[in-house]
């Protein structure tokens, strides 16, 4: 090698591989969702090891490489093991419990902002409350309900910044379960953040549910119903997992992003499937299931062959589709 060649580092390389590689595990779930300003706090790290590049990475590209390779590991450790810091949490962080008695409720809508926590909602147990919702976080709780017969309930958070020399990693513990009465006619309007979101809903008397999810990773488990009702869900980079029922007559609109979605069919239940879009991603129907004449692989209409005789059916329309896959499956 002559004497002014330039040798590179391979540290940024690794870096943005492994970035990529961290947020693809968020996406799939098998990390926790993480709150961008928690790592924007790791900013004296980011020093320690670009000085450590500079002194040994432009020297020897494996050694880059390596402090890259080594980095990128301990971010995916203290990720992964993140939650096991609940039980410590830093300054700041409070837990309040909000509710609303059930009274003379006829009808409920809920307005729900989640923000970057994972969230937790069900069913409440025998209760006589409307909703209770036990919120663990950082500033303020936003919590209304107005109407008499007719209610409309909003839950949000506000965060207080702290200080920009602050080692607080992680979540902290912070956490919303929510809890909703099942016997009260529901219609669930919900803004997802950065949270893993698990909505448990059997036993809740649905009416609609519409939601924007964002980038953490969220499961649906939608209830049985005598009565048919409407599910619209927008997905972003988080991937999605929707349980849908068996005897109810439901109508399914999704305008999917970049995160992959899998619906779960009932293996009974009568399934049509129209895909109104083009994307980049790949759609994947059940085997067994009736193609539209002028199919293509990722575009058209399928339908299970008990769809036009069957009492109770489920329409799925997706209208808008990003670069995430699309599986239904059947169990």
């Amino acid at each position: 090698m002559s004497v002014n060649q330039k040798r590179v580092s391979l540290f940024l390389p690794v870096i943005l591989i492994g970035a990529g590689v961290i947020l693809l595990l968020r996406n799939l779930g098998f990390l926790p969702a993480f709150n961008w300003s928690v790592l924007l706090r790791l900013w004296p790290l980011a020093l320690v090891v670009l000085g450590l590049d500079l002194l040994f990475g432009y020297r020897a590209p494996w050694a880059g490489g390596l402090i890259g390779l080594l980095t990128v590991a301990a971010v995916a450790v203290f990720l992964f093991f993140s939650p096991v810091m609940e039980n410590n949490p830093p300054a700041g962080i409070k837990t309040e419990v909000v509710s609303k008695p059930l009274e003379n409720t006829a009808h409920v809508q809920y307005y729900l902002d989640t923000s970057y926590p994972p969230v937790t909602i069900s069913a409440l147990p025998d209760s006589t409350d409307l909703v209770k919702a036990t919120i663990v976080h950082r500033g303020q709780v936003h919590f209304d309900v107005k109407g008499d017969t007719d209610k409309t309930v909003t839950l949000s958070t506000s965060t207080e910044p702290g200080p920009w020399f602050s080692y607080d990693l992680g979540l902290g513990g912070q956490k919303w379960d929510i809890g909703l009465n099942p016997s009260v006619p529901t219609t669930l309007n919900l803004d997802g953040g950065s949270g893993a979101l698990d909505l448990q809903l059997e036993g809740i008397t649905l009416e609609a549910l519409r939601a924007d999810f964002g980038s953490g990773a969220s499961k649906i488990t939608l209830p049985d119903s005598p009565q048919p009702y409407q599910v619209d869900i927008e997905s972003g980079s988080g991937s999605v997992e929707l349980a849908l029922p068996t005897d109810t007559n439901v109508t399914f609109t999704l305008e999917s992003g970049s995160g992959t979605v899998t619906v779960f069919l009932p293996l009974t239940s009568a399934v049509k499937i129209e895909v109104m879009d083009n994307g980049s991603g790949t759609v994947h129907v059940p085997a067994g299931y009736i193609a539209a004449a002028g199919n293509t692989a990722d575009h058209g209409t399928w339908q299970s062959s008990n769809f036009s005789s069957a009492a109770h059916t489920i329409l799925i329309r997706v209208k808008d589709r990003g670069s995430g896959n699309l599986f239904f499956k059947t169990r």
